[in-house]
């Protein structure tokens, strides 16, 4: 599996299986968390750890590619500079 597809499936996938997975088997449920509805809490307690999952995904997977051409784009920029010195 690429790299790409791995950060995908860590960015959008696990986020989109873990609320959807949490609508289905709490939707009948009648428990509370703090007097919320467990399927609420469910839902916002999925806020943070999706930006957990994004952030995961962008260090694991893509931070070495987005750095490789921001090198490659400043060198090419500190080419332009120089020739027209």
């Amino acid at each position: 599996m690429s790299n790409e597809a791995k950060s995908a499936l860590l960015a959008i996938g696990v986020p989109f299986a873990g609320v959807l997975g949490g609508i289905v088997a709490l939707s009948g449920s009648t428990a509370t968390v703090f007097g919320v509805p467990i399927l609420f809490a469910w839902l916002f307690l999925w806020m943070p750890l999706t930006s957990l999952c994004l952030h995961l995904a962008w260090k694991l997977f893509d931070r070495k590619d987005f750095e490789a051409a921001e090198r490659a784009e400043s060198a090419a920029t500190s080419a332009r500079t120089g020739d027209q010195s």
